[in-house]
């Protein structure tokens, strides 16, 4: 059972109560820019399924049937009790990892990029991890059967939904056995004291086990986000800025064999001579903020609901369609988390580059047609909802460059 599409529903109302919450409190800890750059991470990560990319499926199927492993059957309580605590324990290897070789931290940097920590931040997911599957390897050779792991595993990720939060303070003796939100806002902050410690999904005894525990104290503040902030809304960039950065610094190393280690050691090791002059020469306090007009929140806002909705409505009707319109699809959609990106980030290039996509999408449903083999529902469905979303955008984008450009024009004539 997979428990965190069932799970859904339940994140979208936590983060509401949460929002109101802070509200009521006056501390809020939501940001529209930040709040909608994780969601939209989310939102691609998922949609990363549908490319039908299953190299860790295909590994795992060859291995097992390599070993000659028989799957064991879960029919005991306990079974499944033991699956679970078996994942925990290699999720800390893989999370641990993650933060110490760089070929993980290229993948998992990005669900540390946010400088808020809430709710939404715990759906800032990452689209480009595929290593870290080899660390539950083990659980497959010892007959771990594939919907167990999906379980146990789905379980422990909706676990850390709600840990993401800054309005649950200590949890006396809880949070010397579980991770709670007081031991995972140590491991969000970029305080030179918290860097690197408690890494555990469900359990903290792992790190305090192996020495990477770290209490979150009073005196310290956590302060969220990454050594070298990304300052980008971008969502494509976020998945892609550390892996970009290494295979730079694996150019420019002038050893062979430091063009090896660099992908191997942690992100704070640089080749020699390509350290930089200042580990953030911006200040690593100041949080990345572009001031926008209130029409650009509210189109922003708007148009992240439409692409999520278009998100559910793929991961649901992919199976229907050939594999082009498909990735034509996920294309359109990866393209206007973009869009939305430059809109958040206040370029002056937004209204050209969502006219664009308002005409790729329009010029989208009416190709649809040409291409489709038999008559489907969800296609065609797909073909008059694409026509209306490119008609649409285009006037939205019309009206906003009217509001926002022409005043401005209007006091130079």
């Amino acid at each position: 059972m997979n428990f965190v599409e069932l799970a859904v529903p339940f994140f979208i109302l936590a983060m509401g109560l949460e929002l109101a919450w802070g509200y009521w409190k006056k501390h809020q800890t939501y940001r529209l820019n930040d709040a909608v750059a994780s969601l939209m991470m989310g939102t691609l990560s998922q949609l990363m399924g549908v490319l039908r990319l299953s190299f860790a499926a295909v590994v795992f199927a060859q291995a097992v049937q390599m070993m000659g492993v028989v799957p064991w059957i879960p029919d005991q309580w306990w079974h499944w009790v033991a699956a679970f605590v078996a994942y925990d324990f290699c999720y800390y290897w893989k999370h641990r990892f993650g933060h110490e070789w760089r070929i993980m931290w290229a993948s998992h940097s990005a669900h540390h990029q946010s400088e808020e920590y809430n709710l939404s931040t715990a759906l800032r997911q990452t689209s480009t991890d595929y290593i870290g599957f080899v660390f539950y390897l083990p659980m497959y050779l010892a007959g771990t059967p594939v919907y167990v792991m999906i379980s146990v595993g789905t379980l422990n990720l909706v676990y850390q939904f709600w840990v993401h939060t800054q309005h649950v303070k200590r949890l006396g003796v809880l949070d010397y056995i579980f991770v709670t939100p007081s031991n995972h806002r140590v491991h969000h902050a970029k305080n030179p004291a918290y860097i690197d410690k408690n890494y555990g999904g469900f359990f903290i005894l792992w790190d305090r086990l192996f020495g990477t525990f770290c209490d979150e104290r009073d005196e310290e503040k956590p302060i969220y986000g990454i050594t070298h902030g990304l300052r980008s809304w971008n969502p494509i960039w976020a998945n892609a800025s550390v892996w970009w950065q290494t295979l730079v610094l694996a150019l420019k190393a002038p050893r062979w064999r430091d063009k090896a280690l660099i992908w191997f050691k942690g992100p704070g090791w640089f080749p020699q001579g390509l350290r930089p002059d200042s580990d953030d020469p911006i200040g690593w306090t100041e949080q990345y903020d572009p001031a926008l007009p209130a029409s650009s929140k509210a189109y922003v806002f708007a148009q992240y609901w439409v692409l999520t909705a278009a998100g559910f409505a793929l991961t649901g009707t992919y199976q229907q369609m050939p594999s082009v319109q498909v990735w034509t699809l996920f294309a359109l959609l990866a393209s206007s988390m973009f869009v939305i990106g430059v809109w958040l980030e206040h370029r002056p290039l937004r209204f050209a580059v969502d006219g664009i996509r308002g005409g790729l999408l329009a010029c989208a449903g009416l190709w649809m047609p040409l291409v489709m083999n038999e008559a489907v529902i969800a296609q065609e469905v797909w073909v008059v909802t694409l026509q209306i979303l490119g008609g649409v955008n285009l006037l939205a984008v019309s009206g906003l460059y009217l509001l926002q450009r022409g005043p401005a024009r209007a006091a130079t004539i």
